[in-house]
């Protein structure tokens, strides 16, 4: 089952057994993604086993394997459940601060910081 907003896309990756669900995150947001989506998990009360981040096409892609809170694997049901909480996280989320530039030149406490466009 595929779940989308926006610029988000969440899924689970459907394999041929195991205890293990990989859940998929695909957004373009960049930082703090996996802090939204592990502290959603937290509160479902889902086991992050395993996490991968990687950049596809300028997009971020979570790939996280999740069991129960205790070790059981995840029903159908609350597949849905998870995704639709997962993604109202990402979706609802602030974004991420502004990288800033730096240069070689001390700065003093008084200067300006230049965002990064």
């Amino acid at each position: 089952m595929l779940r989308a907003m926006k610029n988000t896309v969440v899924r689970f990756v459907e394999s041929d057994g195991g205890v293990l669900s990989l859940l998929e995150v695909e957004t373009a947001r960049g930082r703090g993604l996996f802090g939204c989506v592990s502290a959603a998990l937290f509160l479902m009360r889902i086991q992050l086993v395993r996490a991968e981040s990687k950049l596809r096409e300028g997009r971020r892609v979570e790939r996280l394997w999740l069991v129960e809170f205790d070790g059981a694997p995840i029903r159908p049901r609350r597949r849905l459940e998870i995704q639709d909480e997962v993604l109202r996280a990402v979706e609802s989320a602030p974004p991420a601060p502004r990288a800033y530039l730096t240069s070689s030149r001390a700065r003093r406490l008084d200067d300006e910081l230049e965002p990064v466009a």
